[in-house]
């Protein structure tokens, strides 16, 4: 693979092969400790990218990708070489200082998972159809044209099979319950961003498609057992009514970059976010503090579930428009709710109530509901579940709230562990059924089987 890292006239003949034989997915990268990476960009000098480029009037179109053909600008090839794909180390994006979305942020862009399953080999990418959904609402938001859902999956896919040397080896099974181990991955980040050059506040006149790639740890790296310490911020807000958190923009996540500094020098692992109108004004009738009353949105880059002593998993709902509908967050609520009865005995351990009946809900969470919770998990692409031990405001703040869980400060709870497990097992192939045989896609399918999805 390092001989081929330097010619994309080899990357080219592996990646028709890929497609056109069954020879078996690529293997990893010999020298790579794939399961040491952190959370990070790794390895950069060893990646391909993808890039596209259009206008605004003319968007993207068949000559960008034409799914009957497999042809068009993404998949051509002149004089051995991709048109769209380039070495990341060698070939960057020719920005200028009058680029729109640098001056005016308009970049959007999704974060999926590529892991190689441990009983078949076969790399899987895991639900890039929701991907998509919330990549074209975004595109709309930022008045950025959206690809089409086959560009955005042929995109993945290209860019997937032509790094699959960065795809980590495939997790070990645990012994006891032949569940996946560890979270390596080959994150996949598509970007959509106004790469045309402006001074004036409108549209970009030149828009950029990019998909690129990163083998990574865990977002919460050690922390896979051990539970967060989060940090209630009272005073900065992450997103409010009629803005943009729900949708997935860069500014979103700059808004959290101070407030989560500022967190970890108090020794918290994130923050989380609070619906700060909810807090300022409170309901008078209620017996409650301000805080108590407030409504809790998620962290810097995940979603929060509370699993409560009346066996409620519940996780803040979307209808204020102001959460990231997370993929993981969907997965999750799905799983619970076909696999209740799997789950029943764990949420008897983690109550302590044999008959407790589990119940799943999207709804307005408050602070208060913090007091009642056994167990507090976050999830997210990068994050996968992680366990919260507790959740507390900092001696500075204006408000004084502290909680620390039942279950979560040295390993998961009961029920954080089974729905990290049988999500782990969904990822790798081993749990499916009617509702969610599509969520995994063959990378090394054909095009059309790897948009329709299922294994």
């Amino acid at each position: 693979y390092r001989t081929n890292l330097h010619s994309r006239k080899m990357v080219v003949s592996k990646f028709k092969a890929a497609v056109n034989s069954d020879e078996g997915v690529p293997p990893p990268q010999e020298g790579v400790e794939f399961a040491k990476l952190p959370w990070n960009l790794n390895l950069p000098d060893q990646h391909y990218y993808v890039h596209l480029t259009t206008d605004p009037e003319s968007g993207w179109t068949l000559e960008h990708y034409d799914p009957k053909t497999d042809g068009g600008i993404l998949t051509d090839v002149t004089d051995g070489e991709y048109k769209s794909l380039k070495h990341y180390g060698q070939s960057p994006l020719p920005l200028f200082p009058s680029t729109t979305s640098l001056n005016y942020g308009t970049t959007i862009w999704e974060g999926l998972a590529c892991r190689r399953s441990p009983t078949t080999g076969k790399a899987l990418l895991f639900r890039p159809q929701m991907n998509y959904a919330r990549f074209a609402r975004g595109a709309h938001a930022m008045c950025l044209p959206p690809p089409s859902y086959e560009l955005f999956m042929r995109g993945l896919q290209m860019v997937l099979q032509n790094n699959m040397h960065m795809c980590p080896p495939a997790p070990e099974l645990d012994p006891d319950t032949g569940v996946p181990l560890g979270g390596a991955k080959l994150y996949v980040r598509p970007m959509l961003l106004g790469s045309g050059q402006q001074l004036g506040l409108h549209a970009s006149p030149q828009i950029s498609l990019v998909f690129f790639v990163s083998p990574t740890g865990s977002y919460f790296q050690g922390k896979a057992m051990g539970g967060l310490k989060l940090h209630l911020e009272t005073r900065k807000s992450r997103a409010a009514r009629g803005g943009t958190g729900n949708i997935k923009c860069s500014g979103n996540y700059a808004v959290t970059m101070r407030p989560l500094m500022d967190a970890k020098e108090h020794g918290f692992h994130d923050n989380l976010y609070l619906e700060l109108d909810t807090y300022h004004n409170p309901k008078p009738s209620s017996t409650l503090s301000p805080l108590r009353q407030a409504i809790l949105q998620e962290l810097s880059a995940a979603n929060i579930f509370l699993v409560l002593e009346s066996g409620e998993i519940v996780t803040p709902c979307l209808s204020r428009g102001t959460i990231l509908p997370g993929v993981t967050r969907d997965s999750v609520l799905e799983m619970a709710k076909m696999f209740k009865d799997e789950l029943q005995p764990v949420m008897a351990k983690s109550v302590g109530k044999e008959d407790i009946e589990v119940t799943v809900s999207e709804r307005d969470v408050s602070v208060e509901d913090l007091n009642s919770a056994v167990e507090v998990f976050v999830t997210g692409t990068a994050a996968e579940v992680v366990p919260v031990q507790s959740i507390g405001t900092s001696a500075d703040d204006e408000e004084s709230f502290s909680v620390k869980f039942p279950h979560g400060e040295s390993e998961p709870g009961p029920v954080t562990l089974k729905l990290l497990e049988m999500l782990r097992e969904v990822v790798a192939g081993q749990r499916t059924n009617d509702k969610i045989q599509d969520w995994l896609c063959d990378v090394h399918a054909t095009p059309e089987d790897f948009r329709k999805g299922g294994i």
